[in-house]
């Protein structure tokens, strides 16, 4: 039986329809690239086009990499 995509690159795990995840934001590879916010441990959902979604946690979105850490704006001053 099939147990997941064979795929080991760094940092670069994907996550198929219907596997249960840990917390976090995670993006539809290919397709329309959507992306889902889960609150906490759930299943990915499924594509409802006929193919089967693949998904990729996002670790930094580009509101978190643009915004100021606190630190830093102490220091700024």
């Amino acid at each position: 039986m099939w147990q997941g995509p064979e795929f080991h690159e760094q940092n670069d795990d994907l996550y198929l329809a219907g596997q249960r995840v840990n917390p976090g934001r995670y993006r539809q590879v290919g397709g329309n690239g959507k992306s889902i916010v889960l609150e906490h441990e759930d299943v990915l959902p499924a594509s409802l086009d006929g193919r089967v979604a693949c998904y990729q946690r996002v670790n930094n979105t580009w509101d978190q990499i643009s915004r100021p850490r606190q630190g830093e704006m102490a220091s700024a001053h």
